[in-house]
């Protein structure tokens, strides 16, 4: 009988957790709340109930479950305490820094998995507190949990500017969608005769708080000096200048124009302090790549920059963690899914349980490859062929040269192996390159 690659990764997996929670180990499983967290003690040999709690969702509530998980295993002769929790919002990491201060373990079940148990436990959907943190124990003392922990170094940092980045774009994103929507009130004609208006030029627009009136009335020269980027030659500026005051012509004057063209200005100026935002993240984590000791990967991949390496590392933290460069891209859900029986083979798209950020800037990188990367090019070139038995559309292409990079970089990383085009290629082995 073969025993293939999975099968041993499972079982070294199995082993591992089967260290973290041995046999005889007391579990708490706990449902964590903003306020108060329900605990109950279960026996992992047989998930007998020893017991229940409600503490408060702080370091004092991690000190009482303590105490009465000591007088517990003293009581029923059970070895360490394990502390099992949900991943829910930032609470999870206020319990779990708690626990690492007094030197417990701590497993992490995924809502999911939470979820789904729920159902399977009696036929039904009802969802209570104490419920949650007993299905929450089984589930661990089942070895369903992740080898999840907080990380700590350089890459908690990380972890913390890659979140604020986030909520960088996201309100970037935001304010960019009220300047669209308001342009429709004051830019009607605008929109529709210079379609091609947008990026710098269309914020230089609206950062002037000009009305269509006032643009129309207003010197062609002192428009122009409104208008005037560093990096646009002014040949582009007299010929947009011409655009935009020929527009401005054409509109008529609504009642909420001035209102509309207020809050577009300062839509813009949000849109520019997210722009600083951003900037100031991604230069500090590149300057945090240094101390990760992933800092030789920079220049590796061409058509893959310093900040667009720095962001995925954050988003998925150490790669050496994980025991296959495949764990990347399911961290991503950008693993396809497969819904095959028998001799019916039938493919599908991706899962989309991951993390959407990761997802998107790995998305993102993939453009880039595809534009400068040789091999990678060549690879989403292979996969759109009009005469390939599958052919995928553009967007899949690029979601598989998305999961190709993430691959790339786990192996990279765990092998200490510089990038090769012959081993991106899939011309060379890198077995035969580590022997």
């Amino acid at each position: 009988m073969q025993v293939t690659r999975g099968m041993r990764r499972q079982s070294m997996k199995l082993a591992r957790h089967r260290a973290i929670l041995p046999v005889d180990a007391l579990i708490a499983g706990v449902d964590l709340a903003k306020k108060e967290s329900v605990v109950i003690f279960t026996r992992a040999a047989d998930r007998g109930r020893l017991g229940r709690l409600t503490i408060p969702t702080d370091r004092t509530g991690v000190e009482r479950l303590v105490a009465r998980a000591a007088e517990l295993r003293e009581r029923h002769g059970l070895g360490e305490l394990v502390v099992a929790m949900e991943p829910t919002s930032h609470f999870w990491k206020i319990v779990a820094r708690s626990l690492e201060v007094a030197s417990v373990r701590y497993v992490l079940v995924q809502s999911f998995v939470v979820a789904k148990s729920r159902e399977l436990d009696n036929l039904t959907r009802d969802k209570t507190d104490a419920r949650d943190a007993s299905l929450i124990a089984d589930l661990a003392a089942e070895l369903r949990f992740t080898d999840t922990q907080l990380p700590d170094g350089p890459w908690a940092e990380l972890d913390l500017l890659a979140e604020a980045r986030d909520r960088r774009v996201v309100e970037r994103g935001a304010a960019l969608q009220e300047q669209r929507a308001l342009l429709e009130l004051v830019w009607p004609r605008l929109l529709a005769g210079c379609p091609d208006l947008a990026g710098t030029h269309l914020q230089a627009l609206l950062r002037t708080g000009l009305t269509p009136g006032q643009i129309a009335v207003m010197p062609e020269s002192r428009f122009l000096a409104l208008l005037r980027r560093r990096h646009q030659p002014r040949r582009f500026l007299r010929w947009m200048g011409r655009r935009l005051r020929a527009a401005a012509r054409d509109t008529k004057p609504t009642p909420e124009t001035a209102g509309a063209v207020l809050r577009c200005r300062l839509a813009a100026e949000r849109v520019l302090a997210a722009d600083a935002a951003i900037a100031e993240l991604d230069a500090r984590m590149a300057v945090l790549l240094e101390a990760t000791g992933y800092a030789w990967l920079r220049g590796q991949i061409r058509g893959l920059g310093d900040v667009g390496l720095a962001n995925l590392l954050a988003l998925v933290g150490d790669p050496a963690r994980f025991d296959d460069g495949r764990c990347l891209v399911k961290l991503a859900g950008s693993n396809p899914t497969e819904r095959s029986s028998g001799e019916r083979h039938a493919p599908g798209g991706i899962h989309r349980r991951g993390r959407p950020t990761l997802r998107l800037v790995a998305y993102q990188a993939a453009i880039s490859l595809v534009r400068y990367n040789p091999d990678f090019r060549a690879r989403y070139l292979a996969l759109i062929a009009e005469d390939r038995p599958h052919r995928l559309t553009k967007k899949q292409a690029l979601i598989a040269v998305a999961n190709k990079l993430l691959r790339t970089l786990w192996a990279m990383a765990v092998t200490g192996l510089p990038y090769r085009s012959d081993i991106a290629r899939g011309e060379v082995r890198p077995q035969s390159i580590a022997a």
